[in-house]
């Protein structure tokens, strides 16, 4: 399966939220429900085998296992994206980046409508497998380079 983005407005993204299991289940899978949608098969995503083996993400000295979740808010947290480390790339939307800053660039949109150049360190958080907490990726890369 590949996954596309769309825009959508407010309402729509509160109505996906809210159907939302956790924190951890993909906006898509929401979606799926709120359409009366059958899951994916496991075949068809890599976020259904999140766990699996795979290469981590490495970025100035900073690695992430694979598997791990991403998220990015931007503008005050009126804009949030999510994805996935997967296989030594940032995946959000179904677009593979190799860094955070690229991510953030492409995704991130200005008030008036053009894509900023981002520090992408100071905007992605990461949660690890089997974790509940969202750590600062600027956080980890500045304990990384204190050693």
């Amino acid at each position: 399966m590949k996954l596309q983005k769309i825009d959508i407005d407010f309402d729509i993204y509160k109505l996906i939220e809210t159907e939302r299991k956790s924190f951890e289940e993909a906006p898509y899978m929401a979606l799926r429900r709120l359409l009366n949608l059958p899951p994916p098969a496991a075949s068809d995503s890599k976020a259904t085998n999140l766990f699996g083996e795979g290469n981590p993400f490495i970025e100035d000295g900073v690695s992430v296992p694979h598997g791990s979740r991403a998220r990015m808010k931007y503008m005050r947290g009126t804009q949030i994206y999510e994805g996935n480390f997967l296989d030594g790339s940032l995946e959000v939307n179904g677009k593979s980046y190799s860094s955070l800053s690229s991510a953030a660039k492409d995704l991130a949109i200005t008030k008036k409508g053009t894509n900023p150049s981002l520090n992408g360190w100071l905007y992605w958080e990461v949660k690890y497998p089997n974790e509940t907490t969202w750590h600062s990726m600027h956080e980890l890369r500045k304990a990384v380079q204190k050693k």
